[in-house]
């Protein structure tokens, strides 16, 4: 039984390219947020071991 017509790689890999280009503008803006709240952390920690 051959099953190599069943799946539309091409449109797969076109969906998930969409998905991914989409998706990945707000998931920087997390990963932007994360990072900040993460430096600010260590500034404040610093300060704080400073005094």
């Amino acid at each position: 039984m051959n099953l190599s017509g069943v799946w539309d790689w091409t449109f797969f890999w076109d969906t998930f390219g969409f998905t991914l280009r989409t998706v990945s503008n707000f998931l920087m803006i997390i990963v932007a947020i994360v990072a900040v709240g993460m430096l600010l952390n260590v500034v404040i920690k610093a300060v704080r071991n400073g005094r």
